[in-house]
């Protein structure tokens, strides 16, 4: 839907002296239809889905993301993540930025102006106010109006349906921790940990504050991706820019004709009254910019009216400003290109470890003092500190299997260690062997933690025994 009527499509009056907002205002957004409009809502609605139905999809009867904090276990998907497998989640991390790093390259703050939460968030929350309180107009009317019967209903109906939708993605959120339906449930039935509770309130706040209230301000003076993207960019990266060799000077409409000797920008001001940070982007790329595109579409619509050719503004890097050529190949670029490739690496370093991810663990130290003793019947001992991690999702008989040296014995022949699922055990194993068969300083040794029932579930560990110089 649109903000824009044909009687003020020229000179939006409420925004003649509009400037960046340092925080001493509402920046009331127009709704105005186009090409980028349509495309940040194609861009919204996966995010937003996806946080919103992700929860509610099962993998082998449980849901198939769930961060389970109490049992320290991170199910994703087929894949069950332990503590000691937070190196996936670093290179998932890792895997995020420097994708976020290669996005900037390319194409400047784009994740902002299409899937950033914040942004996101705030979009659907400014489409409520729309609906409730009317266009751009009607909201600063409706703001400096004195305190009555219909601002009342409208304010209060406004401010419900964003608590609503702020409560469920609050509860969502806790769903990804104690389970969808728990988490619905228990919030009706008022069941709530102190930790749930806490929880609750405090994302309820953040999207309802930061998305309603603060909402620019969030991407003008508190994100650090603003501060920081300037090293991400170069003269190549493609952002939304003003042709002000174009547009300037600037001249109005006068009886439907621009004034001679003037440029394209009729001065309408309709691309700083649509920007949701409200940025004037004449004047140059400003911190505020989040590259959404909307200002494109508002201009374009002004460009049809009074027949002129669109792009006035536009997406295109610094190099083609100056050159007035585009660059045809915009990803073939050294950063581009060391971005993607780090984005790769991490993407599949993340697969490797799901795949070769060992549903036990076996940690083995050597003790250091001594490093082995002579036995009274002349054999040699090492001691070895163990820990034991059965990474299945039931309880399971291991037993370990010493290979490597001939005739090896140890405190662990014939012992079977039952541990339950997420167990961690510490064993000192007392390995000796016959002086004889140990020929060097330091002889390879093979350690094998081996299920009792299944055999695919085991693990190997190789470390050394250690015995005097020769």
């Amino acid at each position: 839907m649109s903000d824009t009527n044909k009687s003020d499509i020229y000179q939006h009056t409420d925004y003649l002296n509009y400037d960046v907002n340092a925080g001493d205002g509402t920046v009331h957004a127009r709704r105005m239809p186009g090409r980028f409009r349509m495309r940040k809502w194609l861009a919204m609605l996966p995010t937003v889905g996806l946080f919103f139905v992700l929860p509610y999809f099962e993998w082998a009867e449980r849901q198939a993301v769930l961060f389970d904090i109490p049992d320290r276990k991170f199910y994703l998907f087929g894949g069950v993540i332990w503590p000691q497998d937070l190196w996936m989640l670093a290179l998932l991390l890792l895997f995020c930025f420097v994708c976020l790093f290669a996005m900037t390259a390319i194409s400047g703050r784009i994740f902002c102006g299409f899937t950033c939460p914040q942004s996101v968030w705030t979009d659907i929350l400014s489409w409520v106010e729309y609906k409730v309180e009317g266009k751009a107009t009607e909201r600063i009317k409706l703001d400096a109006a004195p305190w009555g019967v219909t601002k009342i209903r409208k304010k209060v109906t406004k401010h419900a349906l964003w608590l609503v939708i702020c409560g469920a993605t609050a509860i969502t959120f806790i769903g990804y921790f104690s389970g969808i339906y728990n988490a619905w449930g228990d919030f009706f039935d008022f069941s709530y940990s102190i930790f749930e509770w806490a929880s609750f309130i405090i994302v309820l706040l953040l999207f309802y504050v930061n998305t309603g209230f603060v909402r620019e301000q969030v991407c003008n003076w508190v994100c650090p991706y603003a501060r920081i993207q300037g090293v991400m960019t170069d003269d190549n990266t493609i952002v939304t820019t003003y042709d002000e060799r174009r547009g300037e000077p600037r001249g109005r409409l006068k009886q439907g004709n621009v004034e001679e000797g003037k440029g394209d920008c009729i001065d309408c001001k309709v691309c700083v009254s649509v920007c949701p940070t409200g940025v004037d982007i004449r004047k140059g790329q400003q911190i505020g910019c989040i590259n959404c595109g909307v200002c494109i579409d508002a201009c374009d619509s002004i460009m049809d009216q009074v027949k002129r050719p669109r792009g006035l503004i536009r997406f295109m890097s610094h190099n083609e400003f100056k050159t007035g050529e585009r660059d045809k190949h915009p990803f073939l670029r050294v950063r581009p290109l060391i971005y993607s490739f780090a984005t790769v690496a991490a993407l599949v370093g993340i697969i490797a470890g799901i795949v070769l991810k060992s549903p036990v663990d076996i940690n083995v130290n050597h003790a250091r003092s001594p490093l082995y003793t002579m036995m009274s019947n002349g054999s040699l001992q090492n001691v070895y500190h163990m820990d034991f991690m059965n990474k299945t999702e039931s309880a399971a008989d291991f037993v370990l299997l010493i290979s490597g040296l001939d005739g090896v014995t140890s405190n662990a022949d014939d012992t079977v260690f039952h541990l339950k699922s997420g167990e961690l055990k510490h064993f000192d194993l007392h390995a000796r062997a016959d002086k004889k068969v140990v020929t060097q300083e330091q002889q390879p040794i093979t350690f094998e933690l081996k299920s009792v029932s299944n055999a695919d579930v085991r693990v190997i560990y190789k470390s050394v025994f250690i015995g005097p110089r020769h």
